[in-house]
């Protein structure tokens, strides 16, 4: 052995370990969510942007609260500002898209680590206390702007 060589000595033996029925789905759905998730990302994101565009087909989390916005925004001041009056819409359609993209990356996320065999106690917690968090928020907006229709 030459002087001065570093040697990597271990007695832990690599072994595959073989894997259930489920993570071998959940690797599958892993693998073609990372494949296509920009694709689903697009076509998820165009859906959102041009429903909130008609407002016969427009949806959304939030959309009493939107239409409390558009009552609050279009006061006589506002007449005429095209950029005021379109507000409320584009923050309904952007909290939209984000909670769309923010969970569906998460669910690749945890679809590749449970096809890993990983530990997804810690990596589900966030998404799901985001979950209840727009839950209770969807819920209170429901009740604060029960009463409040298009015509103001």
């Amino acid at each position: 052995m030459n002087k001065g060589a570093i040697i990597l000595a271990s007695n832990n033996k690599f072994q595959p370990q073989v894997r259930t029925q489920s993570q071998i789905v959940a690797k599958a759905i892993g693998r073609l969510g990372r494949k296509y998730q920009h694709h689903i990302y697009a076509v998820g994101v165009t859906l959102i942007v041009a429903g909130q565009t008609m407002p016969a087909h427009a949806f959304g989390l939030f959309d009493p609260t939107q239409i409390a916005l558009t009552c609050m925004f279009g006061t006589a001041g506002a007449t005429g500002n095209a950029s005021i009056n379109a507000l409320p819409a584009v923050i309904n359609a952007a909290i939209t898209v984000m909670l769309f993209v923010y969970f569906v990356a998460s669910g690749v996320k945890v679809a590749n680590a449970l096809g890993d065999g990983q530990e997804v106690t810690q990596m589900v917690q966030q998404p799901i206390g985001i979950f209840f968090v727009t839950l209770v928020l969807f819920i209170a907006q429901n009740i604060l702007f029960a009463g409040v229709t298009a015509a103001c």
